[in-house]
């Protein structure tokens, strides 16, 4: 079995710009970790050998739930690493790309939490420069963990000020990150904005096609309205969106704590109100009988779940955070519900030939610039016909962006 140091490599994890991921076990304590290694081209500059110690012992005396826990780093064979608690779950740039279906409700959940994990890094001075959905994973219980501080510190350093270039992907960069000037944590605020404007819409802010575009516009143009992309949204929660993507850091959020506490009121709201609405809600109840009463659902549901009972695990767990909007075995129960029934669910069946030729010509007629009366009874039928096929889900989106431009 291959061995780098104390650790005993199990298989590789992953591999990028930066290095290599190994799932390794620590031979001396036995614990199965993710061992990170800086790449040998990078790792090679005696410079880079100093600043990736100095940010990674920065980052190794954070500890929040929210951010991967480091364990050791150092240098073996030459070669820098970082071993870090070994996660299973789902970046969200998988999330997204698979179009996993998530609640609102729980996404708002997600974005409390990148927000709370980034304000804590700040409250340390510790910016983190590379914030993106591949450096954000949801758990297996639902937890957002944040990834790859420290090296992210790194990338900006030999890029900017030694090589001149950008490495890895920038569309999730700060202006003044792009322009090479000075950054901060409302810099961090920008790239969670750019995050979260994907994560709710499905698409990217900025997206040119080549480096020199998609700087472009970050710097100079101002992403569609979300709502124009997810008309079902609520208003204040796209503005918060956009408040996070202004041009000028003066203007955006301050920090992650101001973005947080907008972000928790309406999950909060949305939990009270069972998803009806993001408006502020009169103080919740409290006191030992409501406890009870949320330990009740949380048993209830705990119960339903094992038993594969999924619907009546949700409804249970959903009950317990009306309650409780911050119950976090409630929470981690409906992640779990939600990621069975998804694997659970079988694809859809192919259209028969003449259903799929009716399907064909009611899209036609269902059409931005059609006759509003025909359009409707179009999208009535394909509802009635055609309900989970993915090109009525982007007409009803296309029809939504063109009425908002006239």
């Amino acid at each position: 079995m291959a061995t780098f140091g104390r650790y005993e490599i199990l298989g590789k994890l992953g591999e990028g710009a930066m290095g290599v991921v190994y799932r390794a076990r620590d031979g001396a304590i036995g614990r199965v970790v993710a061992l990170k290694m800086l790449s040998a081209e990078l790792g090679a500059e005696d410079e880079l050998h100093h600043r990736f110690r100095r940010e990674a012992e920065a980052i190794g005396r954070l500890s929040h739930p929210n951010i991967v826990t480091v364990y050791d780093l150092g240098q073996s064979e030459g070669q820098l690493y970082m071993a870090m608690e070994l996660l299973e779950g789902d970046d969200l740039r998988s999330l997204i790309e698979r179009r996993v279906e998530v609640p609102l409700v729980d996404r708002l959940r997600l974005l409390v939490q990148i927000c709370e994990g980034l304000a804590y890094a700040h409250s340390r001075g510790v910016v983190h420069r590379d914030i993106k959905p591949a450096n954000i994973l949801v758990t297996s219980g639902g937890r957002v963990k944040i990834l790859d501080f420290g090296l992210a510190r790194v990338a900006t350093r030999a890029t900017i000020t030694r090589k001149g270039m950008i490495l890895g992907t920038p569309d999730y960069m700060a202006p003044e990150q792009a322009m090479g000037k000075a950054v901060d944590r409302r810099s961090d605020v920008f790239s969670s904005g750019s995050v979260f404007y994907e994560f709710l819409t499905g698409e990217k802010p900025f997206k040119g096609k080549t480096l020199h575009a998609v700087l472009f516009q970050i710097i100079q143009e101002d992403p569609d309205p979300v709502l124009t992309l997810n008309p079902e949204l609520p208003t204040r929660l796209a503005a918060v969106v956009h408040r996070m993507l202004m041009k000028d850091p003066e203007k955006r959020y301050q920090s992650m704590d101001e973005a947080a506490r907008d972000l928790q009121e309406m999950h909060v709201s949305l939990r009270r109100t069972r998803s009806r609405s993001v408006l502020p809600q009169p103080p919740a109840a409290s006191g030992e009988e409501v406890r009870g009463r949320v330990r009740e659902y949380v048993a209830r549901g705990r119960a339903h779940f094992e038993a594969g009972r999924l619907g009546q695990a949700v409804e249970s767990m959903t009950e317990a955070m009306v309650l409780d909007p911050a119950c976090e075995d409630a929470a981690e129960v409906l992640w779990r519900a939600l990621k069975k029934r998804q694997a659970g669910r079988p694809e859809p069946a192919p259209l028969d030939a003449a259903t799929e030729q009716r399907v064909q010509a009611l899209l036609a007629r269902a059409a931005p610039g059609s006759a509003p009366a025909q359009a409707r009874h179009a999208l009535a039928e394909l509802a009635l016909i055609a309900p989970d096929d993915a090109r009525l889900v982007e007409l009803l989106r296309e029809r939504a962006g063109s009425s908002r431009e006239h």
